[in-house]
């Protein structure tokens, strides 16, 4: 099955019904350990990026199944690695010195073994070696990470660095990932799966390019096996899968309006999916209806939502009433996590601690405290429901398929009064019912028996922004006016969350920094700062004194652009907004007595031709007054490559529009 998930492509496969046929073979590089010759230093630029300050010369992985390693399930996953890096100048030295990681899967311990490498220099046209010692070699750990740093002896520019490393995983459940991208640009990457048909894998392809081999083989094998109850020995069918890229660009600096790098790099990923052997078969993960019932088993996740949690009982029955499940029930039990409890920042979808801990200590991961939100529902008698989701950052999830790496954040669904509202309450600046943009990422899943799938793109968060100002001559003679601003919702949330850091009297300070010397601010304040759920505003009134014979006025007060987002001449990833947006500014200003205009900028309107993004600048005069308006809508969210030219021409159109003052001149 093969299908297309934007940004990137990706498709996932069983790794044993997979038949691809061998491409025309390209150039493959000798890969020998050592094997550095003169020629290896011979070329000053390579055509995959010839501006690199460094570039894998390749880089060849391997993978097959060992049961010559002891442990209870009677096969090993055996993970080598092969690379040689040439540095091409001092920014490139930092690849001198290089991890190599391997995370403990479960009780089993992982071995990383036969790390082997060498520093090659060319000198009077000879091949100096350096090879790597133990004191060369640190083991360090983190977590469940254990952690070989390599630090090459002998490294400048020009060197060739060579090595290799085997990692040993207990267990068949486990295949590294491997990607064809990273910081340098790749000569050849190569990676091998070898895997006996005892085993059933969900592969998940992910890029843009072709690959230039992309085969399966087939050959037999012979095994002695213990598991599942049998001992003996196994004679069958391999599947040997090998993926393979030549001349591979570098990954890009991420630029403005990219979800996540994640979405575009080129690579493969595994699940186990099922185990066959002598009439025993289990299957893990292959269907979501499974995947649910094992999260709701687990008692990090959903095991204990329906306890009778009774340490929650005194505190609770300060502001709940057993049975109420109206809305404004639901609100206050919202409230009280929220702004009770701290947010870690860490983003899983599995509890840190029982549910207990994070009631006493009153922090966690999002995990933490979203559980312990849905329990507080459900003992209250509420209909109360775990979503989980993939962040923005994190990348898109591939929602047909249950891969449960593809998801990294845990939401609320509680239903009141016939509607259904999604939570989280790890923001104090969020409210009731409403999401931080970063979860408004692609189909989301409820874990429960219904298993629906909640489409939460970014084509469906709406962000609205609308501002007025009105300016006008008064009776003292002087001219003064009033600005008025409602943000959006995700607006809303980032100043919120700002103004819990500074001062309100410092934002309007910024804001005074910004304006001409003739313009003073007075009356200032905030709308609904302390209520949430609704559009924070903000306000002021202010006051001129123009004395200048020609003043230039800029009719949009904060609301310019001043820089386009988007100066790449060409761009190779879509560009990728959060959020649609409807952003409208209307002023009407009196024309300053003793003034004339001199010099009005026209109206004009901008839209791509598909009208998935409309700019409108209106402006009209008579002999008193002047009326303005413009609007930007932004009409989706996800723009291909092929728009990116428009979209860029578009945005600089209006940074050049919005720079056009009004002109006055005094009258004689």
């Amino acid at each position: 099955m093969r299908m297309t998930i934007p940004p990137a492509i990706a498709c996932c496969v069983s790794l044993c019904f997979l038949f691809s046929p061998l491409n025309a073979q390209p150039w493959q590089p000798e890969r020998i350990f050592g094997d550095v010759t003169p020629g290896t230093f011979a070329p000053t630029a390579y055509d995959a990026d010839s501006s690199a300050s460094a570039v894998y010369l390749f880089d060849h992985g391997t993978v097959s199944f060992d049961p010559s390693y002891n442990n209870s399930h009677g096969f090993s996953i055996v993970y080598e690695r092969h690379t040689r890096i040439r540095i091409l100048n001092k920014n490139g030295l930092g690849l001198a010195t290089i991890g190599i990681s391997a995370t403990h899967r479960g009780n089993y311990e992982v071995l990383i073994e036969d790390v082997r490498g060498a520093t090659y220099n060319l000198e009077d046209g000879k091949v100096v070696i350096t090879k790597l010692d133990k004191s060369n070699i640190f083991k360090d750990k983190n977590g469940y990470v254990d952690i070989d740093k390599i630090a090459f002896p002998n490294v400048r520019e020009g060197s060739v660095i060579d090595y290799s490393y085997r990692i040993i995983y207990p267990s068949y459940a486990f295949i590294p990932e491997w990607e064809f991208q990273g910081n340098y640009p790749v000569l050849w990457s190569e990676y091998e799966v070898t895997v006996p048909v005892l085993f059933d894998y969900f592969v998940k392809s992910q890029g843009y390019r072709n690959f230039n081999i992309d085969t399966t083989l087939y050959s037999t094998d012979h095994f002695p096996v213990y598991f599942a109850g049998f001992s003996g020995s196994w004679d069958g069918q391999t599947i040997h899968r090998i993926w393979a890229l030549q001349d591979v660009a570098p990954l890009e600096k991420k630029e403005p309006y990219t979800t996540t790098l994640r979405n575009h790099v080129q690579k493969v990923q595994f699940q186990l999916s099922a185990v066959r052997m002598n009439g025993y078969q289990k299957t893990y993960r292959t269907t979501w209806p499974e995947l649910t019932t094992e999260l709701l088993k687990n008692p990090n996740f959903g095991g204990s939502l329906d306890d009778r949690n009774h340490f929650m009982d005194d505190e609770l029955k300060k502001f709940t009433t057993k049975g109420d499940t109206s809305l404004a029930a639901a609100m206050k039990i919202f409230s009280f996590v929220r702004d009770q409890f701290s947010f870690s920042g860490q983003e899983v979808i599995y509890q840190s601690q029982d549910m207990k801990k994070t009631w006493e200590e009153k922090k966690g991961n999002v995990a933490d405290i979203n559980l312990l939100l849905a329990a507080i529902f459900r003992k209250e008698g509420f209909d109360a429901t775990p979503v989980i989701l993939s962040t923005r950052a994190h990348g898109t999830p591939l929602y047909l398929f249950p891969l449960l790496g593809d998801y990294n954040y845990v939401v609320v669904r509680v239903r009141t009064g016939g509607v259904n509202y999604l939570l989280d309450a790890t923001r104090p600046s969020d409210g009731f019912g409403q999401l931080p943009d970063l979860c408004y990422n692609g189909m989301a899943r409820v874990i429960d028996a219904g298993g629906e799938t909640l489409p939460l793109f970014a084509d469906s968060a709406k962000e609205s922004r609308i501002t007025m100002v009105s300016l006008d001559n008064d009776d003292a003679g002087g001219y003064s006016g009033t600005y008025s601003r409602i943000e959006g919702v995700f607006e809303s949330m980032t100043l919120r969350n700002r103004l819990r850091k500074e001062k309100p009297e410092d934002f309007f300070e910024s804001l005074r920094k910004g304006m001409a010397e003739y313009k003073q601010m007075k009356d200032y304040g905030f709308d609904s700062l302390a209520t949430p759920e609704r559009p924070l505003g903000f306000h002021y009134s202010m006051t001129y004194h123009f004395t200048q014979q020609t003043i230039y006025f800029n009719p949009i007060m904060h609301d310019r652009i001043s820089n386009s987002p988007l100066t790449s001449p060409e761009r190779h990833y879509p560009v990728e907004m959060p959020y649609r947006v409807d952003n409208h500014y209307v002023l009407r200003m009196a024309i300053p007595k003793g003034y004339k205009i001199d010099q009005l900028p026209k109206s004009a309107r901008f839209s791509l031709a598909d009208s998935s993004a409309l700019f409108e600048y209106l402006i009209d005069a008579d002999e008193n007054t002047i009326n303005f308006r413009t609007r930007l809508q932004l009409n989706k969210t996800n723009y291909p490559v092929s728009e990116y030219p428009g979209l860029r021409d578009f945005f600089s159109l209006i940074v050049q529009k919005e720079k056009e003052p009004i002109v006055f001149k005094k009258i004689q």
